[in-house]
């Protein structure tokens, strides 16, 4: 299986190892990074070619305990009682009982009476639920939580408790060669130019001293991919769709995937293109330097 994953993943071999031997082992887990480092790819793949199911949910203020574990129909309830068939399962007691993996984004937005109930989950193998009875889990089941530890808001603090009973693997952005390859596998048509433009600016901006969360490999795609439609527009109407082409498809891609301090003086646009127009004088440095 190992083999199979990373032909369909580019690059994240030691992580994939990791995750496999994680779950094979029986052990729950924690994804840590930030946003788009392959965490839920890897896990989705892995689950496709094992033949496991995953059951997704996301962390939120408003997940509480009964819809995570479940409920009794009100009205079924009051007509016949308490019996088991007006239980209407919630993701982790369907999941316990079909031996899935449980993946919860977002987990430490979720609240703590909500969190505590996965540690009587994961230190008893089994849940008692009122009413229903004791529900046991399947050797299968394991809970994976996806955190971000960069996003600082609406998180509640994971508890010691909770951490002790997961294991953790901390992801960070992969190589510039690695969101190259990425970015050739999501788009087809574009120039090696511009798709290094787009991975270069996305990887400029995670060192940017105004910006607290840069850009994922997904603004690269994304970029690409709008210039692509632009110049094809522009083509089949004889206008050129070079420089203001190139830079609006980065402002357009890359707004809204950036986090800049709020105490910065600085929007994400001039923060993009101040190294839109750093990139642009650093090919034309090295152009120069070659003709020379």
């Amino acid at each position: 299986m190992l083999k199979e994953v990373c032909q369909k993943i580019i690059g994240r071999e030691n992580e994939i190892l990791l995750v496999i031997s994680a779950l094979q082992s029986g052990r729950h887990l924690f994804l840590e990074g930030p946003p788009g480092t392959s965490k839920s790819t890897i896990l989705l793949t892995i689950a496709e070619c094992s033949g496991a199911h995953v059951s997704l949910i996301t962390g939120n203020s408003d997940l509480t305990t009964s819809k995570l574990v479940g409920y009794f129909d009100p009205a079924e309830t009051i007509k016949r009682g308490y019996l088991p068939e007006h239980f209407n399962p919630g993701p982790l007691v369907q999941a316990m009982r079909d031996g899935s993996y449980l993946y919860v984004e977002e987990f430490n937005r979720l609240p703590d009476e909500t969190t505590n109930v996965f540690i009587t989950v994961m230190s008893e193998n089994k849940l008692t639920v009122p009413r229903l009875g004791l529900i046991e889990c399947h050797d299968n089941f394991r809970i994976i939580a996806a955190l971000n530890p960069l996003d600082d808001i609406g998180i509640s603090r994971i508890s010691r408790a909770l951490q002790d009973r997961f294991c953790s693997l901390k992801m960070d952005y992969q190589t510039r060669k690695e969101e190259i390859d990425i970015v050739k596998h999501h788009v087809s048509g574009a120039s090696d130019d511009m798709i290094e433009l787009a991975v270069d600016l996305a990887r400029m901006t995670r060192r940017h001293s105004d910006i607290k969360l840069g850009a994922s490999v997904r603004a690269s795609i994304d970029m690409v991919r709008i210039y692509t439609a632009i110049r094809d527009i522009l083509d089949r109407e004889g206008v050129s769709s070079e420089e203001r082409g190139v830079l609006n498809s980065a402002l357009m891609a890359f707004r809204n995937k950036i986090w800049v301090y709020e105490t910065s003086e600085r929007s994400a646009d001039d923060i993009i293109e101040e190294l839109f127009d750093q990139l642009r004088q650093s090919e034309k440095k090295k152009n120069l330097q070659i003709a020379s």
